[in-house]
């Protein structure tokens, strides 16, 4: 029971500590500066990681997100023309209200 008192107060303490520090960080327009540089940083670096992930699966010829991705737009493409071509012949096929596909 004691344990658990023990960390919840180190808990709050440390995410008041944190909080306060935050606030200071972002308080300061180096602070703000430094922050926008590690993001962009960050951001930079994951997109190059993805990039990587790309080409060795590629080279390895296993399919990436990007060919997921062109997949899936392919075959919204093909449900939507589907759904197209069935209104136009659905008419067609009732013609005088019976189905003529018999």
């Amino acid at each position: 029971m004691a344990g658990k008192g023990l960390r919840a107060g180190l808990l709050e303490t440390g995410t008041r500590f944190v909080s306060r520090a935050a606030e200071r960080v972002l308080s300061d327009p180096r602070g703000q500066e430094v922050m926008a540089r590690a993001v962009g940083f960050a951001q930079r670096g994951r997109r190059r990681i993805s990039e990587l992930q790309e080409r060795v699966l590629s080279t390895a010829g296993v399919p990436g997100r990007r060919d997921y991705e062109e997949l899936a737009r392919q075959l919204a493409r093909i449900k939507r023309k589907a759904r197209e071509l069935g209104r136009k012949l659905d008419p067609a096929v009732r013609g005088d209200g019976e189905d003529q596909t018999r």
